[in-house]
């Protein structure tokens, strides 16, 4: 929103689960492992996001996120990429009448009624750690988020996120014109989009 770079490394990333799922430590601290579920008896309240530590240790060590790659993890507008840069995943911050183009186009350009997941997550979770993930196992899918109760401060009201890797946002954009988007069906739900952005003073 700051049309700013933000980066994030092994010393610095944010809050203290996020040194995790950007792939710069492992495992994931018992203290968040008690924070995330059901907190430690009269010395820390916990989310309650899932039911146990047990459980819990169980589903990051499913997540298992994929290393970093470099000593930094940077995000960025497109708009401040320079001629050389790619980057690895897209991320879009949308409402649910823009959500519905973006879900169906990448089902379009792949034709895999499966493409788009929304696995349980953090905020970053479903932003970074699944798409690497998918990726990682060849797996080119778009990832639905902004689930997450305790990110949900940072979000505006009703949005949530759409992330997609680089490649296959390279397919939306190149077959677009094809798909359901030039079609009166499109149309009408511009016109709620107009209208959602009017009421929200976007």
């Amino acid at each position: 929103r700051k049309k700013k770079a933000a980066y994030f490394d092994e010393e610095r990333f944010g809050c203290p689960g996020g040194a995790f799922f950007l792939g710069f430590m492992k495992p994931q601290t018992e203290t968040i492992i008690h924070y995330v579920s059901s907190g430690i008896p009269n010395q820390m309240e916990g989310e309650l996001y899932c039911e146990s530590p047990e459980e819990l240790r169980r589903i990051f060590d499913f997540i298992d996120p994929v290393p970093a790659s470099k000593r930094y993890c940077i995000v960025k507008p497109l708009s401040l990429f320079g001629a050389n840069e790619e980057p690895e995943l897209i991320v879009f911050f949308t409402r649910p009448e823009t959500l519905c183009g973006l879900h169906q186009l990448a089902a379009f350009v792949t034709s895999d009624p499966l493409v788009v997941a929304s696995p349980w997550g953090a905020g970053c979770t479903n932003i970074i750690t699944w798409p690497r993930k998918y990726l990682a196992q060849g797996q080119n899918k778009a990832v639905l988020g902004g689930w997450d109760p305790s990110a949900r401060q940072f979000f505006r009201t009703d949005e949530l996120t759409f992330t997609v890797p680089y490649s296959l946002f390279n397919r939306m954009v190149e077959r677009f014109e094809d798909s359901f988007l030039r079609t009166n069906t499109w149309a009408i739900v511009q016109k709620k989009i107009a209208r959602s952005r009017k009421t929200w003073g976007d």
